[in-house]
């Protein structure tokens, strides 16, 4: 597992939280471990902007070889 080092919080901020992790009756690591993992997995338009990136990037992607010539290649192999 990983570790993350945030730094130049004000204190206000870190007080703040550690205020909802004893409302929530847990530890100030596992709240935060908790916010962070809900926060983590990326929305639909997240993907789609990750992809339109990649695209960026990498222009358009095609396949090479169409895939009928793919499968027929396959069945003369068999």
């Amino acid at each position: 597992m990983g570790q993350v080092l945030i730094r130049n919080l004000d204190d206000e901020v870190i007080e703040g939280l550690k205020v909802k992790a004893r409302l929530a009756g847990v530890s100030f690591e596992t709240f935060m471990r908790d916010r962070l993992k809900a926060i983590a997995p990326l929305s639909a338009d997240e993907k789609i902007a990750l992809i339109e990136e990649f695209r960026r990037q990498h222009g358009p992607l095609g396949m090479r070889t169409p895939p009928e010539d793919l499968i027929r290649e396959e069945r003369e192999r068999r």
